[in-house]
């Protein structure tokens, strides 16, 4: 009895849990028998810059497939196809005999061939809508939109990083068919509609975009360079306003054919990529000085040319040296000398204190993949003639958006603040995500802050940065020449011009990075990125106002 029963309770179970907890997905399989699907692909959401100007798009191109079950005169079948769809008649003849029970004819196909197929009344023939990705300005912004793959899925760039938000919901059409595929006469379709994908607005501007970009081509072509990129953020809040990379190429024309180069080619360098900086660096040197209360006019340093430290001799970039001067001085001249002193005096404790706070050593989180941090020798190893490279930069590599970010908070008053690409991202229901982009800790008081600025300002006005003058507007900012290193080894010959611009000087709001990567001929980045910033914030005004 008591196995009877237990039996008897354990086909009840059985029965309860086929009819009662797994009958959604037992309907679902017997769904999946009697009805054959086809997908609809969701429409993608559109990236738009800050005002509007759509950057990515979707458009509506079909898939044809054919069921050779349902075709009963394959003959003609094969020659009205092939004819439209430009196939091979012997080729396409051959599949409609197989026992495949469905053929893709053609993907990608635009309404005016579908169409044509459609009203040529083959039967057995079906349709599904695909969505493919446009970029109507095509080799623009590269970098940062990224591109998505033959299913629409982002692959690289705000595509990939926001796909959640952009892919939206797939639909599909059922109909009614027998065992082998066969539609039913008397079978029903059912159409569920998918969802779109949410748009995403960026806080780039198309038009200070373009500036950018016409920036970086003709500093790539003017310096014959490996690589040009640049990024102008506003200083107060880390929404980005461009951002451009060289060299490129089109979104519409994705190079597939070598999946290294292309993933190369895609990578946001100015995110992703360390590099020393050189004296840009000296912006976050002086930064701290002057916060540690170790700058008066009073004080003065002495370049000869070049200091001895642990017994090893560092030159100035002024091989006759810049003789007695102010620490102001020494910023406006870019004396190596002023600012090994000033690193030295600070110590390495402290030193490595202010780098950690500007957030040099870890990364902005910026929302775009692939972010890198910056590098430095361990507090525990660092001796005082690699704190003294340190200082004009030098035994340090920092991100591009890194040393950005840092200098914004240098000259914005003290604040540290998160690079942000994306202003909002809404659908048909309304606001999904807004950035929260402000300022964050402060880090250095005003009175510091206002101090740098002012130095700053003299080196576009008497020192280095003069090329970076604009007529009308004050601009402060600091160049920078570094040596790159190949295999542990400094390459000869081979450099990174850099410039950091910031503007209004009184009041900054915008603030910019120009790299120029192994110019051929001249180097220093007074020369070769200087005036692009100049350009560019000439440009920017003129179309702000």
């Amino acid at each position: 009895m008591l196995l009877i029963a237990f039996l008897f309770t354990a086909v009840v179970a059985k029965l309860v849990y086929v009819g009662i907890v797994n009958a959604d997905n037992l309907r679902v399989k017997a769904l999946e028998q009697w009805y054959r699907d086809v997908p609809l692909k969701a429409e993608r959401g559109e990236i738009l810059d800050r005002n509007g100007t759509v950057l990515a798009a979707s458009e509506t191109r079909y898939t044809l497939y054919a069921r050779p079950v349902s075709i009963k005169n394959k003959q003609q079948a094969a020659s009205i196809l092939s004819e439209i769809l430009e196939l091979d008649y012997e080729k396409l003849y051959e599949k409609l005999n197989s026992r495949s029970s469905e053929i893709t004819l053609k993907r990608g196909a635009d309404k005016e061939t579908m169409l044509r197929i459609v009203d040529s009344g083959t039967e057995g023939i079906y349709v599904s809508e695909d969505i493919v990705r446009v970029y109507p300005y095509g080799d623009f912004m590269t970098q940062v939109l990224g591109f998505t793959n033959t299913d629409t899925d982002g692959q690289t760039g705000i595509e990939s990083y926001y796909n959640a938000y952009l892919k939206g919901n797939d639909g599909y059409v059922l109909t009614g068919a027998d065992l082998v595929g066969r539609e039913l006469e008397d079978g029903e379709t059912y159409y569920v509609e998918g969802t779109r994908g949410a748009d995403v607005y960026l806080s780039l501007d198309y038009h200070i975009q373009s500036i950018v970009e016409n920036a970086v081509e003709r500093a790539m072509l003017t310096h014959s360079a490996k690589a040009v990129a640049a990024i102008v953020m506003n200083c107060n809040t880390g929404e980005i306003l461009a951002l451009a990379e060289s060299p490129s190429f089109d979104l519409n024309n994705v190079p597939r054919d070598d999946v290294q180069a292309l993933l190369e080619a895609a990578r946001p360098k100015i995110v992703s990529d360390v590099f020393e900086p050189g004296s840009t660096f000296k912006i976050i040197t002086s930064a701290l000085a002057i916060e540690a209360g170790l700058v008066n006019d009073k004080k003065s340093y002495y370049c000869s040319g070049s200091m001895s430290v642990d017994g090893q001799k560092i030159r100035c970039w002024r091989a006759i040296g810049h003789g007695s001067q102010t620490f102001a001085e020494g910023v406006k001249n870019s004396c190596n000398c002023v600012f090994m002193s000033a690193a030295l005096e600070l110590g390495a404790e402290r030193f490595y204190e202010g780098i950690s706070a500007f957030g040099l050593t870890k990364k902005t989180g910026i929302d775009m993949s692939g972010e890198g941090s910056g590098l430095i020798i361990p507090l525990a190893s660092v001796k005082n003639v690699d704190l003294a490279r340190i200082g004009f930069g030098q035994a340090v590599a920092v991100t591009p958006i890194g040393l950005l970010a840092a200098s914004a908070a240098a000259i914005n008053g003290g604040y540290k603040i998160t690079p942000s690409l994306v202003a909002k991202i809404e659908n048909e229901s309304g606001i999904l995500f807004s950035a929260g982009a402000g300022k964050g800790e402060r880090i250095l008081s005003e009175s510091t802050s206002a101090t740098l600025r002012a130095m700053l300002e003299t080196v576009v006005l008497e020192g280095s940065g003069k090329n970076a003058a604009v007529e009308g507007i004050r601009v402060g900012g600091k160049t920078g020449t570094a040596q790159k290193y190949e295999n542990g080894q400094i390459a000869r010959g081979k450099y990174i011009s850099t410039f950091i611009g910031f503007a209004p000087a009184e009041d900054p709001e915008y603030i910019t990075l120009f790299m120029v990567d192994e110019p051929v001929g001249a180097y220093y980045g007074g020369v070769v990125a200087a005036p692009y910033v100049g350009e560019i914030y000439t440009n920017m005004f003129a179309y702000l106002q």
